[in-house]
């Protein structure tokens, strides 16, 4: 069973650009801790500039990583010069019709595949 998790937040600039905060929040060292996050298959990273607004997409292969994750990523970048109001929500996938739309949800765990 897959699980979706979307987490969303504010970013609040002040005196500086969109991309310095969401540069300094979201270094690239970010990217290989992905990695290794238990039962993840994907993440999609997003912003919206004109909203301030950043969010993270994940497909996980099982919910209590998800949950945990969840838990984890609201108090870590609620922590972050220029990150507030994080929220998350979980769905679980409706995998007979994704499958049929061609969501891509039977794929392997990301820290199984080759770097």
């Amino acid at each position: 069973m897959s699980v979706f998790l979307a987490v969303r937040m504010d970013v609040n600039i002040q005196d500086r650009t969109f991309d310095e905060v969401t540069n300094e929040a979201f270094p690239m060292e970010g990217v290989a801790r992905m990695l290794k996050l238990p039962t993840l298959q994907w993440k999609i990273w997003a912003t919206d500039p004109e909203r301030r607004q950043a969010a993270g997409f994940y497909l996980f292969a099982s919910r209590q990583a998800a949950e945990g994750y969840a838990h984890q990523c609201v108090r870590v970048l609620q922590e972050r010069p220029g990150i507030s109001n994080v929220t998350t929500q979980i769905w679980t996938i409706s995998e007979e019709q994704t499958r049929m739309t061609k969501g891509p949800i039977d794929l392997p765990m990301i820290q199984d595949l080759p770097g």
